[in-house]
């Protein structure tokens, strides 16, 4: 298998890990393991995954750059973790609101940002976990596989 097809599989299998994990826990808290579960699960995952993979990678970018910036003297270990917060943070709250409004439609902006909420919590700590994980184990890993040439 080619390198550059190894780069994008490593890339697939974390969105499909991660991205499935998280909407599934937001669709269980939303609609809990009901008869249309499956469906309602796998609908808001593909929409979280239409929605985040075009902008994820600019947001990582985009946070990386400001962490870097901001926190110059902290160690790269350290920046990372600020960043892997700060990721697990913006990424849960567009997957909250993909999630909410596939399974609710479009509510009053009361009703909305109630069920954002909740949605929002109910996988914080699963995202926060991964969020260490990934600064921690994984990024440095993929940092050091990305920059084998293709």
């Amino acid at each position: 298998m080619s390198n550059k097809v190894q780069k994008i599989a490593v890339i697939v299998s974390l969105v499909i890990a991660i991205g499935g994990s998280l909407t599934f826990l937001m669709t269980w808290r939303n609609i809990g393991f009901t008869q249309d579960f499956m469906t309602s699960w796998l609908s808001s995952f593909a929409l979280c995954i239409l929605c985040i993979a075009p902008i994820g990678g600019v947001i990582a970018f985009m946070v990386n750059r400001l962490v870097n910036m901001l926190f110059p003297s902290l160690s790269s270990m350290k920046q990372n973790i600020v960043f892997g917060l700060i990721m697990a943070v913006l990424m849960e709250s567009i997957m909250a609101v993909v999630t909410t409004v596939n399974l609710h439609g479009f509510l009053a902006l009361k009703d909305l940002i109630h069920f954002w909420i909740a949605t929002f919590m109910a996988a914080l700590p699963a995202g926060l976990a991964i969020s260490v994980l990934m600064s921690l184990v994984i990024k440095p890993k993929l940092a050091a596989f990305w920059a084998k040439p293709a």
